[in-house]
């Protein structure tokens, strides 16, 4: 049965409109429109960018026929985020439009009925080889672990045999990235807008901007709402060193999986002013993988951050080690732990001393590339932006010849010094390690 020929603008801007009844932004429109072949584009939380990427890729598709756009983020699970928003725009369209256009829509593919195909992938150079792109979107650009190898040897000759399109999507992060000097580049078209922008076309209001401004660190905010690159040059873990530690492939177990495997977890105990944290690390043959975080609301109560490390204890196979730090809440904490169930854990006390061998162990053992973290999205708000969180931690060099460890007033370090206690379990149980207080067993 043939399928019925409709007739569609070429514009964009109309083919939206007629498609999905949405009216861009100006800021939106313009990039919709955008013909140069390199732009690079660091837009605000809440502008849009996703609506806005999907509809690139969705309007390409339609008016090119036989091509392929390729959808590449630092994960998978990032990737087909605009997948599944590209799809939801492909069913909201009216039935002869849907019978029209669309051929199959499968998990990480979609294809139309005129040959054009578009595909989510991870940043992955293995699995970007072999595809020849007409145009390629990349997400959250500047977090792409080797992003030298997939831009210059897998991406751009990709794209130099068919003329193609690199669109390089992102917050603002490391300067020592290829989205950084894309960022600054003349070939690059540039498409900034900042939240004062995005107040102007009505996404959110000022009191939403004031909010964020209080509860963000200035870094923060300055990167994800200003649209600005920062330093970062008194960071104990620098954001290009947190970007090399990101694996593509990983994802975090949910807490009802039921995993096997070695695994060592950090408790970071905090109440009125600081969260209570849960991190869990998985030791394989070649890397310690951060497999799972779970940050507690303010004023939970240490029983219920017991139970919850129990819990895991009971489902999840091979638990060698808890460590927690007693700092604040005294060893009583490691007793209630050891009453409870969870045998195996040793309490830290953080001082100078120790604090600064498990931040040195952990830095290293990422400079070694044996520590990899997942990528999560910071615009999900179930999320912990572990990239943004792991980057607070400042340190400063006492007389003494001591590291001093601060964070910028209005952040929270606790899940830097959770990881850090699971990735100091994994080095030292079943021994335990400075200021430690080990309970007879």
């Amino acid at each position: 049965m043939m399928k019925k020929r409709i007739t569609l603008p070429e514009d964009p801007i109309e083919l939206v409109r007629k498609l999905f009844c949405f009216r861009p932004y100006e800021y939106q429109a313009r990039l919709l429109r955008e013909e140069k072949k390199r732009i690079a584009v660091r837009w605000s939380r809440q502008a849009g960018k996703t609506t806005c990427i999907a509809l690139r890729a969705i309007t390409y598709a339609i008016t090119h026929p036989n091509t392929l756009t390729l959808i590449v983020a630092p994960s998978l699970r990032q990737s087909m985020i605009t997948r599944d928003r590209v799809q939801d725009f492909l069913m909201s369209m009216p039935r002869e439009y849907r019978v029209a256009l669309i051929d199959k829509l499968q998990r990480t593919t979609i294809r139309f009925t005129n040959g054009s195909r578009i595909v989510a992938l991870p940043n992955s150079p293995q699995l970007l080889r072999g595809y020849t792109a007409h145009q390629v979107i990349c997400d959250e650009a500047a977090f792409f672990k080797d992003d030298q190898l997939v831009f210059y040897n897998v991406l751009y000759p990709m794209l130099s045999t068919t003329d193609g399109i690199l669109i390089a999507s992102s917050t603002p992060w490391s300067k020592d990235s290829v989205f950084y000097r894309m960022c600054q580049s003349p070939e690059f078209e540039q498409f900034v807008t900042n939240c004062e922008q995005v107040k102007e076309a009505g996404l959110i209001k000022q009191g939403f901007i004031d909010e964020m401004k209080t509860l963000l660190p200035q870094e923060r905010f300055q990167r994800e709402f200003m649209a600005e690159f920062v330093e970062d040059i008194d960071a104990w873990l620098t954001q290009s060193l947190i970007v090399r530690c990101v694996d593509s492939k990983l994802q975090p177990y949910e807490f009802l999986e039921t995993p096997k495997g070695e695994f060592y977890i950090g408790v970071d105990f905090g109440k009125e002013m600081d969260h209570s944290v849960v991190l869990v690390a998985q030791k394989t043959a070649k890397a310690l993988q951060i497999v799972h975080v779970h940050r507690f609301p303010l004023k939970t109560e240490y029983a219920s951050v017991i139970g919850y490390t129990k819990s895991l204890l009971d489902r999840w196979q091979e638990v060698r080690a808890v460590y927690a730090d007693v700092t604040g809440v005294g060893n009583y904490i490691v007793e209630d732990m050891f009453r409870s169930g969870i045998q195996n854990v040793t309490g830290i006390l953080f001082t100078v001393q120790s604090k600064e061998e498990m931040a040195s162990i952990m830095r290293e053992k990422m400079r070694q590339g044996e520590i990899h973290i997942p990528y999560t999205p910071a615009n999900k708000s179930r999320d912990i932006d572990l990239t943004s969180e792991l980057n607070i931690e400042k340190y400063q060099l006492m007389k003494t010849g001591h590291l001093r460890f601060t964070h910028l007033e209005g952040s929270h370090d606790d899940i830097f010094w959770s990881m850090a206690l699971a990735v100091y379990a994994a080095v030292k149980a079943p021994l335990p390690g400075a200021g430690a207080v080990m309970l007879p067993h």
